[in-house]
């Protein structure tokens, strides 16, 4: 009888899909594990793949270049431009409408911080750059600009020919208001409350003086609060102070050496006794162009002074310090020509401040720097220790009352150049090197009147020799009683703000439409639109010559692009 096989005949079946076959994994010493089927990765354009024999889990393909048909979407180059340029026309709406803003100044009620539309030229005798705007009035510019004055040499000259310039433009942030109140000495934007209806609600930039709740006095260019004397800070008169004199622009022919005045050397045995003497207009060894030389160092006795006097060039003459502001021109002090009695008219000044450059060259062991202001009625001067073996101290002095303050451990070392800045404005003497204020300040008490200063300034040096550079001196802003709330002479109209209003002022006080003039005094605060931070675009004529012709235009004065306080 047949044995039955052990291995029956199998049925033949169809090679199954490979991608059906079951995926054999062999483990050691284990059996074979026999994993579910997996579905086939979608490839595109991947060869067949055959598996050895015992079945394996097929490694995964690896990824081939595009075949035809495929896209990559890359974005064109103008729509990656177009979003970029979108994203920055969001941001400017944004910081436009929520942050900051740029406003044009047109006219020069702020002169000389901000200017208004105006032309410029330079002096034809010191070279000084001479800026005068355009009528607020909307007069005959020929008028305005053919009598122009040089307030550094008093040159007189046209500037009919000159080109015409934009007036500043500042960026004004929005939002400062809302975090903090107004506050005094710096520039607000505003909606003018003038009820005008040419002028009511436009936007209007002036300095903020009186704060909510105050009465404000203004007598003889001063402002008081309550009856007490408003007084600055040294960074707050930078802002509000005029250049009447820079010695860097030096006249042609003649220098000068008119407006100094060399006092008597004392303790120089080689020279006569000082009481014997006058002061003379200071030589040629002292006064070097731009610059002052003073040489004492023969001996710690040793000193040499000069004094600067207000000479005017073509009349020959010592004359009082006015407060006039070279950019009305000269058809604001009246008819032509402009003599003597047309300067006469204007007040005093009265606030002075001085800065300059001084270089130690030589010390006999110890010595000083001394500078002197005068205000019509009172000096001080301030004296700074020169030398290594100095006693290293900073003294402000009364002339009459004798020290006001004395800081130690200050001294001007040799070989070294220092910035100098001291002023005597709103009766408080300041003193401060390389922009650091020395010790404290000295208020002296408010006085009513004062007398005309012709010669505000003395230099001197004690046991050294200094080199003085870029000297300029300032006054202060002299704010004018005229007006409505302004004019009760001899004394100021005081003038009460509500609990929410400013009082605010132009700085070019006798060309300025504002609290002093206007019906309803105070600015609410809630008219302001936010403060001036920055000069961003001041201006200055050019010329270039293109196609053998010269041609003007208008650029940025870098110069005079800052930072406002």
């Amino acid at each position: 009888m047949d044995r039955p096989d052990a291995h029956p005949a199998r049925e033949t079946l169809p090679d199954p899909p490979l991608d059906e076959l079951p995926l054999v994994e062999e483990l050691p010493s284990r059996s074979p594990v026999i994993l579910p089927p997996t579905a086939p990765l979608p490839l595109e354009d991947a060869a067949p793949v055959t598996p050895p024999n015992p079945v394996k889990q097929a490694p995964p393909a690896e990824p081939q270049p595009h075949g035809k048909g495929h896209h990559v979407h890359v974005g064109s180059p103008y729509r990656i431009l177009a979003n970029i340029a979108a994203a920055f026309v969001s941001l400017f709406v944004f910081v436009r409408v929520f942050a900051l803003e740029p406003f044009g100044v047109p006219t020069g009620s702020m002169a000389p911080a901000l200017l208004g539309n105006h032309r410029e030229g330079p002096c034809p005798r010191c070279g000084f750059p001479v800026r005068v705007g355009a009528p607020s009035t909307g007069g005959n510019n020929a008028e305005q600009y053919e009598a122009v004055g040089c307030p550094n040499c008093g040159q007189a000259f046209s500037l009919a020919g000159a080109f015409d310039l934009n007036g500043d433009r500042l960026l004004v942030d929005k939002n400062v208001f809302n975090i903090r109140r107004p506050r005094r000495w710096e520039m607000g934007v505003f909606h003018c409350p003038d009820p005008d209806p040419r002028e009511y609600r436009k936007p209007y930039v002036k300095r903020v003086v009186g704060l909510p709740g105050e009465t404000i006095t203004i007598l003889e260019g001063e402002v008081y609060a309550n009856g007490e004397l408003l007084r600055k800070t040294l960074p707050e008169l930078r802002e509000t102070r005029t250049l009447i004199f820079d010695m860097a622009y030096v006249p042609e022919p003649g220098g000068w050496n008119q407006r100094w005045l060399a006092e008597p050397t004392e303790n120089d045995p080689r020279l006569p006794p000082a009481t014997n003497r006058k002061a003379e207009p200071a030589s040629a060894a002292v006064v070097n162009g731009g610059e002052l030389l003073l040489d004492a160092a023969e001996s710690p006795q040793t000193t040499r002074s000069v004094t600067y006097r207000n000479w005017n060039l073509d009349e020959r003459e010592e004359q009082t310090i006015r407060v006039w502001n070279s950019y009305d021109g000269l058809r604001s002090l009246g008819r032509l020509p402009i003599t003597k009695r047309s300067f006469d008219k204007l007040p005093h000044a009265n606030d002075f401040s001085l800065s300059c450059d001084v270089e130690v060259l030589a010390t006999a062991d110890e010595g000083s720097f001394a500078c002197r202001l005068i205000d019509g009625t009172d000096a001080v001067h301030a004296e700074i220790s020169v030398g290594a073996k100095a006693n290293g101290l900073a003294i402000l002095t009364h002339d009459g009352v004798g020290p006001l303050a004395t800081t130690r451990g200050v001294s001007l070392e040799l070989g070294r150049t220092y910035r100098i800045d001291f002023s005597f404005v709103d009766r408080r003497a300041i003193l401060a090197i390389d922009g650091k204020v020395v010790g404290a300040s000295a208020d002296l008490p408010a006085l009513a009147t004062r007398g005309e200063v012709r010669r505000p300034l003395q230099l001197g040096a004690r046991g050294s020799r200094l080199a003085i550079r870029n000297l300029k001196l300032y006054r202060d802003v002299y704010y004018t009683q005229f007006g409505e709330n302004g004019t009760q002479p001899p004394h100021g109209t005081p003038i009460t703000m509500a609990s929410d209003e400013y009082f605010m002022m132009g700085d070019n006080s006798g060309n300025s439409q504002d609290s002093r003039k206007w019906p309803n005094a105070g600015v609410p605060e809630a008219e302001f639109i936010g403060k001036p931070f920055l000069i961003h675009q001041p201006l200055r004529p050019a010329r270039t010559t293109f196609g053998g012709r010269e041609r003007l235009f208008q650029t940025v004065d870098w110069s005079r692009l800052r930072w406002l306080h």
